[in-house]
């Protein structure tokens, strides 16, 4: 009896002090290591910072503060040997291109963005692109993103706060290379397609934002999902269909309504047979396409 007891009191200490030893270092001392000169070091330093999560992208952000400041108030310096390193520590652990800017954490695991989903409950935002997000010439739809979408103050505040970010690429972008003849060559992306779905934390596509979108409609394009995922908690499958065929009726709705008044501002014809019913404030009730092609 007591050599078991001393055998499993054995086997607990071992199993503490492993844990110790492999015990993960504090964020803020992973965020200095991460620019060391030491590309191990380095390397070691930025796939833990990477494991733990958006708050491994806050520590670096929070200990290289000024001269992310620096950077954002003069983006045309020349850059530093020592911002090079920030940079690309920040965007290996943000698996964004250029996240200096908007700050923002994206899973490439799936399975890693429901875990994440179900933990925080908050629904999944999930970038479908050509090429990747931590790529100079991904499409140019994702370029747009990265640069001008994303870091505005609005959708970067709503994407950290109300989502759990994930991206995948389809395919790889189609590029052209133009030969200049002496030596010179200028390679560019043709074109881009994108769409952002918005996941429950099961990945069930809830509603989707396809291309190009200005940061105000974005932004209440991403409300108006979230609203919908929260609706959605504790439905039994009977209700979250029918709720879900409601949700996207009335979508519809507004969508053609708009799209109509649209027409209808420049001047332009609405088709034959596209019928918008109204309440008596203006509201759209019901689009009736009364001869579908």
């Amino acid at each position: 009896m007591n050599s078991t007891f001393r055998f499993l009191s054995l086997l607990l200490f071992l199993l503490i002090s492993t844990q110790i030893a492999f015990a993960t270092e504090p964020a803020e001392v992973l965020a200095r290591k991460a620019l060391s000169e030491n590309a191990a070091a380095s390397s070691a330093a930025i796939e833990e910072l990477r494991s733990l999560g958006p708050a491994g992208l806050q520590a670096l952000m929070v200990q290289y503060a000024e001269q992310i400041n620096a950077r954002i108030a003069n983006p045309s310096a020349a850059p530093s040997e020592e911002w090079q390193r920030i940079s690309a520590a920040l965007d290996a652990v943000a698996q964004q291109r250029n996240s200096y800017i908007a700050g923002l954490y994206w899973y490439t695991d799936l399975n890693e963005a429901k875990k994440a989903s179900k933990a925080l409950g908050k629904p999944i935002l999930s970038l479908r692109l050509l090429g990747k997000l931590t790529e100079e010439f991904s499409c140019a739809n994702s370029r747009f993103f990265r640069t001008v979408l994303y870091p505005n103050e609005a959708v970067s505040t709503v994407l950290h706060d109300r989502f759990v970010l994930h991206w995948q690429s389809v395919r790889p972008a189609p590029k052209v290379t133009i030969d200049f003849g002496d030596g010179r060559k200028l390679e560019r992306t043709l074109t881009g397609n994108s769409i952002h779905y918005i996941l429950d934390s099961d990945a069930r596509p809830l509603d989707a934002l396809p291309g190009l979108y200005g940061p105000r409609a974005f932004v209440r394009g991403l409300l108006n999902a979230e609203s919908l995922f929260k609706s959605l908690a504790g439905k039994t499958a009977a209700q979250r269909s029918f709720f879900l065929r409601g949700y996207y009726d009335d979508q519809h709705n507004k969508i053609s309504a708009a799209w109509t008044s649209d027409i209808e501002k420049i001047g332009g014809t609405v088709p034959r047979g596209f019928k918008v019913v109204k309440s008596s404030d203006g509201d759209a009730l019901s689009i009736a396409p009364l001869a579908v092609t």
